[in-house]
């Protein structure tokens, strides 16, 4: 079983559109908040400290996707539960779910990857191979 996380928060009046549900732009920063979280409790360092070492500047995403199932409101307690579910060279894909209870709200998936700044092209980034001690530390 892959690693997980679960990320708690309280939905904001300001999360929400007028009909007093949650915009659903609001779950892809969750999710996006949800992942910092889980590299976080698997102990990986900071990025600022990645890139002194390693120069590694972050996982910047490259693809992402949801499904919205049930609506959720202002006051609600909601957890985002977070895990890598693929490991390439250069990339991963972290699953996110979200609930309310035991309703599932929504579904997220984010395609990532370890970039640093093109040695080439300071202005720019790219992909780098994810180093085996920081895999292991999220498996």
């Amino acid at each position: 079983m892959a690693r997980r996380n679960i990320f708690r928060m309280r939905i904001a009046f300001s999360d929400c559109d007028p009909a007093q549900i949650v915009y659903f732009a609001n779950y892809f920063r969750w999710f996006d908040t949800s992942s910092h979280e889980f590299f976080t409790a698997c102990g990986m360092p900071s990025w600022r400290e990645t890139l002194a070492t390693r120069g590694a500047i972050g996982t910047p995403l490259v693809d992402v996707g949801a499904k919205f199932m049930n609506s959720a409101t202002y006051g609600e307690d909601i957890e985002i539960e977070s895990s890598v579910v693929e490991w390439k060279t250069k990339s991963f894909v972290i699953r996110h779910v979200a609930r309310r209870g035991e309703t599932v709200l929504a579904e997220g998936r984010e395609v990532r990857v370890l970039a640093i700044r093109d040695p080439e092209n300071t202005l720019r980034i790219k992909a780098t191979p994810i180093p085996e001690d920081f895999r292991a530390l999220c498996e």
